[in-house]
């Protein structure tokens, strides 16, 4: 990818904290919205940083699967090493992902409902786990492609989503038979035991919250909710000391680990998407996922079609990018077609390289933005 050999990649990536007032942050965050669906999270952050540096290191391989119609494919995977600094809030975007459970193509989309018949969704999918919906093609509207949702229910071949995506402009066949209707993937959204660990997880573990690592992710209803391992080896709720097994991560959505402890490295495994995501911003700031592993820049991003520009920042959304000093940089889309340093309005000479994690900062209405893996990827 980009000139680095497909097998064997390590970049640096930096990772994102909190200043110690992340310690009332539910407070901070009561006010603010989030829906699911297309994913609209607002968070208003002041005074954001970060210190702390991740290296990456991803070894890409050829696994195998099969699609839901038994087409054999394979898919890029690997590790990435996350750093987790000792006594700070570690930010950290799923770039390695689930493998795809299940691909077709959709018969028939009316509202929440779509229909493939061809698919046995009872059998293919595991009842209980949380899948998420990628749009990979849609005739009828090829912007809606990378469209993301998650699956709320399901029987033996249709799919129930948050959002009415017909009214979005998703389409099913044209004529019965015709075989021409949007087509999908889903994966399963991974969990904490399957990213953090229970037994073997590197994160401190607590008899109660205050004494363990703590993983803030977000929820509908605009804040965070807190989640620890106990030492019996079981992860809680951080506010309710309630069983919490089986909570699902979103990867578009960025979250935070409260390292308690030692630094140690966390070591995550999965497969590359290479395919263009569209994420949900609402006004204000929004945590995000950069969803690619690696070579993802500010240039390449796609982010420029998305976001409103500006004649000076103010005025243009802005684009918070940790500099692995404590800080972040700003950069906004300008107006004349050029990404400019946000804090001395000049133009970015050169590729700045985006780390796993990010914010956006969204000056205007509610709207989707579109972010695309570098080019390199489709060759994967």
């Amino acid at each position: 990818m980009d000139s680095v050999d497909c097998r064997r990649m390590k970049a640096s990536l930096c990772l994102g904290h909190f200043s110690r007032a992340m310690i009332r942050l539910e407070k901070q965050l009561a006010s603010d919205s989030r829906q699911r669906g297309k994913k609209i999270f607002n968070t208003n952050y002041k005074n954001m940083k970060y210190t702390t540096i991740t290296t990456l290191a991803a070894l890409l391989l050829g696994t195998a699967g099969a699609f839901a119609q038994s087409t054999a494919y394979t898919m890029p995977s690997g590790f990435v090493t996350h750093t987790l600094k000792a006594g700070q809030f570690n930010l950290i975007g799923l770039t390695l992902h689930e493998p795809i459970a299940v691909s077709g193509a959709f018969e028939t989309v009316f509202g929440t409902t779509l229909a493939d018949t061809s698919v046995d969704f009872t059998t293919a999918l595991t009842a209980g786990k949380k899948y998420i919906l990628e749009i990979t093609e849609n005739t009828a509207d090829p912007s809606l492609v990378g469209t993301i949702q998650e699956i709320t229910s399901w029987n033996a071949t249709e799919l129930t989503t948050v959002q009415d995506l017909a009214a979005d402009g998703l389409a099913g066949e044209t004529t019965s038979g015709a075989n021409d209707g949007a087509k999908y993937q889903l994966r399963q959204a991974p969990t904490l035991e399957e990213v953090f660990g229970t037994t073997d997880s590197v994160l401190q573990k607590g008899v109660i919250s205050t004494l363990a690592d703590i993983v803030w992710i977000p929820n509908v209803s605009g804040g965070y909710d807190r989640y620890f391992l106990s030492t019996s080896n079981t992860w809680k709720n951080a506010t309710t000391n309630a069983l919490s097994p089986n909570v699902p991560l979103v990867y578009v959505d960025a979250l935070f680990i409260q390292r308690k402890g030692a630094e140690v490295n966390l070591v995550v495994t999965g497969s590359v998407k290479v395919k263009n995501t569209i994420v949900a911003l609402a006004t204000g700031f929004n945590p995000n996922s950069i969803v690619a592993p690696i070579g993802s820049t500010l240039q390449n991003s796609g982010l420029d079609t998305s976001l409103q520009a500006g004649v000076i920042s103010t005025l243009a959304d802005i684009v918070w990018v940790p500099d692995g000093s404590g800080d972040y940089d700003r950069y906004f889309y300008h107006t004349s077609n050029v990404w400019r340093n946000a804090t001395t309005n000049t133009n970015v000479v050169g590729d700045v390289v985006l780390p796993n994690g990010l914010f956006i900062q969204r000056k205007g209405a509610p709207k989707n933005a579109t972010i695309t893996p570098p080019a390199s990827y489709s060759n994967l």
